[in-house]
């Protein structure tokens, strides 16, 4: 029986066997034998550290020998057809569920054959919650979308396995069964008698298993957000969810007008950089006011502007740009390196939905409904929702919203 390993013993995984592995695992199914996925191996430290935040940072990003990207990937089958006379039309949702599909059944395969050597690995579900941030640190171009991780190394731990619905749950006969009460009640006995599922509804004050998972792990303001932050960078990376001619969202030009925005987040000083569209905020990134490790800013600058730069392995960053008393033009580079990678994500998932164009109302709600694990990141993101509320119709304009 299969388990998830997250502790790995301090002992290289051969690059011979891996590479032997990452091969056998070819041999799975593909649509139109177009093997549309590619995998990127990682085991440089300081890269597993840059992924890291991505994944939330969970240990086994930074611990195990070996992490492997599988990546949605229509980028080189469109060069194929391009470098033979042959005209790609792959830029599509259609496409992406296409590659997504071959990726994941790669994916499946290789942890199979994984195991079978006696490794272990775990599959990270974060893989769909920040794709922006691993796309910059692979440097993925467009037509590619990261949709799995996996991460290997051998095991050192034994844990025990975890609880699995019985067949019956799943499997239906000649057509799809509907889940009566009765059907549920005897599907999920099992598992909500469980002492640990037990131990899950105190320690989280909920009277049901499901309510665990609705109000706590999986809500539905979380999913909301995290969807249109995926939808956005699905879109930036080239697969369009619209009609064919039509654009998604429209094209950032290079410098945004910028208004700054300082507020309280428990004692700590912060700023935050709204860059605007046509006066409606587009994207936002905050950083704290500190001399030393964060961003130093004179106290009367109250506008600026965001200006996008691409370094040259494609990957891009955000600086922030205003003029001084005197005239002069200054600049912040790299707002993102002023940031906590944890805080720094947060910003992008919200910059995502508003760059897709939900209306700010329902951002501003969705932000302030966020119950997260982190006190920090709970206040931060009321400072941010305070900060985005100076942009509703009649409200007045605060410099200071602390």
């Amino acid at each position: 029986m299969r388990k998830t390993i997250r502790k790995y013993q301090d002992r290289e995984v051969p690059e011979s066997l891996l590479q032997r592995l990452l091969d056998e695992a070819a041999r799975t199914q593909t649509m139109g034998n177009l093997q549309l996925y590619s995998v990127v191996v990682t085991r440089d430290a300081e890269q597993k550290a840059r992924l890291a935040p991505a994944h939330y940072n969970q240990e086994m990003v930074t611990t195990a020998p070996v992490v492997l990207t599988v990546v949605a990937d229509f980028r080189r089958t469109s060069d194929w057809c391009l470098q033979r006379k042959a005209a790609p039309g792959y830029g599509n949702f259609l496409s992406f569920l296409n590659a997504a599909t071959d990726a994941l059944l790669y994916t499946q395969t290789l942890s199979l054959l994984l195991e079978r050597e006696g490794l272990g690995m775990c599959f990270l579900g974060t893989t769909v919650y920040n794709p922006q941030t691993i796309i910059d640190v692979l440097s993925l171009p467009q037509l590619t979308m990261p949709v799995a991780t996996l991460t290997v190394g051998w095991p050192d731990e034994d844990p025990k396995e975890t609880d699995r619905l019985p067949l019956g749950a799943f499997v239906h006969r000649e057509r799809y069964e509907p889940y009566t009460e009765e059907r549920i009640n005897t599907f999920y006995r099992e598992k909500e008698a469980l002492e640990e599922n037990k131990e899950f509804c105190r320690i989280n004050e909920k009277e049901t298993l499901a309510q665990v998972f609705t109000d706590c792990r999986y809500t539905k303001d979380v999913n909301e957000l995290l969807s249109h932050g995926f939808i956005e960078v699905l879109g930036r990376q080239g697969f369009s969810l619209c009609e064919p001619g039509l654009e998604m969202t429209q094209k950032r030009p290079e410098a945004l007008e910028c208004d700054v925005v300082r507020f309280q987040n428990k004692k700590d000083r912060w700023v935050a950089f709204v860059g605007l569209w046509e006066g409606r905020p587009y994207e936002i990134f905050t950083g704290l006011m500190d001399e030393d490790e964060g961003i130093m800013l004179p106290k009367s600058i109250s506008k600026g502007s965001i200006i996008r730069q691409t370094n040259r392995d494609g990957s891009h960053r955000y600086d922030f740009q205003f003029e001084n008393k005197r005239g002069y033009k200054i600049t912040i580079e790299g707002l993102s390196g002023k940031f906590d990678p944890e805080y720094w994500n947060y910003a992008k998932l919200i910059s995502g939905v508003l760059r897709y164009g939900m209306p700010l109302e329902t951002v501003i709600k969705l932000i302030t409904s966020l119950t997260l694990d982190n006190d920090n990141i709970n206040s931060w993101t009321d400072g941010v929702a305070r900060a985005l509320k100076r942009y509703l119709p009649n409200q007045d304009v605060d410099q200071d919203t602390n």
